[in-house]
């Protein structure tokens, strides 16, 4: 028995295509709006979503945070001001450190060409010797012979009440103050010197201890005085030595 060949199915119509080229055009439709639905993509990093752009749109910038910038540490705040306004500031002699004396002026030389000065003095036990000298500061030679006329001055040249004896005065055994007086002539430049001695001893406690800050010197009876600054501290003794000129070792 012949078998009937089976009939060759017609080819497709154009109006089949068309409804298959539809329904890809509807599946790619749908797809696209599968990728745009409601629910936001999150940004990289679990980071909040960017805005919403569509199919085509240029790639968005990325935006990253910038670092972090640390604040400089706060200055200290400064020490309320007491209003009181520093001092000068003064230096503090050391411990055991002698105090720096004031220097003396320079000697004036007189009208009649000599100058005084007076040198540091001597103490012992109470005992003050003190010396001063005559230089010759003019271009004559200068004659001296016997003591000198002293009197002790106060800080306002006033004369204080205070014996002056030639020598030693009894004030204590110096044998420079009462050898006998020498003439001397002194050339330009050079000098001479006597010495005058007291005691600093307080014996009476209700008068007051006597202080000279001058000497009034007449190198001569009868020449010219000649005043120059002296500390004599004489306490209440109230006398005053005085030795006649010599001519130092040279």
């Amino acid at each position: 028995m012949e078998s009937t060949p089976s009939p060759t199915p017609p080819p497709p119509t154009v109006a089949s295509r068309t409804s298959v080229r539809a329904g890809l055009l509807l599946a790619v439709g749908v797809l696209a709006t599968a990728g745009c639905g409601s629910t936001p993509a999150t940004g990289a990093g679990g980071g909040a979503p960017g805005p919403a752009r569509s199919i085509g749109d240029a790639p968005l910038p990325v935006v990253t945070s910038a670092p972090a910038v640390t604040p400089p540490p706060a200055s200290p705040t400064p020490a309320a001001s007491t209003g009181s306004t520093p001092g000068p500031v003064r230096a503090v002699p050391l411990p055991g450190s002698a105090p720096t004396a004031t220097p003396a002026p320079p000697p004036v030389c007189s009208p009649e060409g000599v100058a005084l000065t007076v040198g540091e003095a001597e103490a012992a036990m109470g005992l003050r010797v003190m010396p001063v000298r005559l230089t010759n500061c003019g271009t004559r030679p200068y004659s001296l012979n016997g003591h000198p006329a002293v009197r002790v001055l106060d800080a306002e040249r006033a004369p204080l009440a205070v014996t002056v004896k030639r020598g030693s005065a009894g004030i204590a055994t110096l044998a420079d103050f009462d050898a006998a007086p020498k003439p001397l002539t002194l050339q330009p430049h050079e000098y001479a010197e006597f010495q005058v001695v007291w005691r600093n001893t307080v014996t009476a406690g209700d008068k007051a201890s006597d202080n000279g800050r001058y000497l009034e010197v007449a190198p001569l009876p009868g020449r010219p005085r000649l005043t120059v600054p002296a500390d004599l501290d004489l306490g209440t003794t109230g006398r005053l030595g005085v030795a006649p000129w010599s001519a130092p070792a040279r």
